[in-house]
């Protein structure tokens, strides 16, 4: 769970989820020291970005281009540690 400032100042508690994969593991335990906890970091980092950048009807009604915009962000970050951002829930 997240707490989140919306960009028309509303304080809301978000839930999300990521599913991924490691597709180089090699990668994944080089590239980063654990990449469990960096993807879901990032994956915070991200929800944060999107949902301040639109008002809270939208993150109502939009919650699925939401979800695809954190799961574009997320996986063009963690390709470089072998990661595949499979779903953001």
């Amino acid at each position: 769970k997240q707490e989140v400032i919306t960009k028309d100042n509303v304080t809301v508690g978000v839930d999300a989820v990521v599913y991924f994969r490691v597709l180089d593991a090699a990668k994944a335990v080089l590239e980063t020291s654990n990449y469990v906890y960096a993807t879901s970091q990032f994956a915070q980092a991200a929800l944060r970005d999107v949902i301040g950048n639109v008002e809270l009807d939208e993150v109502l009604s939009k919650r699925e281009e939401i979800s695809l915009q954190i799961k574009q962000i997320v996986d063009q970050e963690t390709d470089k540690w072998g990661i595949d951002v499979e779903n953001v829930k």
